[in-house]
């Protein structure tokens, strides 16, 4: 495999990376919702906000997402960088 393949391929995990996290970070904000309008209809709590609860998961989902991805992205790279510098300076024997 040439160095361009893996360091595509690492790219695409942090693609599938970033999609899983802004996925769960959704998720979490559609049951938010769900509970609050719960809390809501029992008399426990405000009537809520389906799009200020959805703005701010998706908001949050972002920022976190695309933190792991290029955390991801980024430690993917640095072993291929790593493992050709390794192979550069290598004694010859």
């Amino acid at each position: 495999m040439t160095g361009r393949l893996i360091a595509a391929l690492w790219l695409v995990v942090g693609v599938v990376v970033w999609n899983g996290f802004f996925d769960l970070y959704v998720s979490r904000g559609a049951r938010e919702y769900g509970q609050l309008r719960v809390e809501h209809e029992l008399g426990r709590g405000p009537d809520p906000d389906m799009t200020a609860v959805m703005a701010r998961a998706t908001h949050d989902g972002a920022w976190a997402s695309s933190a792991w991805a290029t955390g991801v992205v980024i430690a993917g790279w640095s072993t291929i960088w790593l493992v050709r510098r390794t192979k550069h300076s290598a004694p010859s024997t």
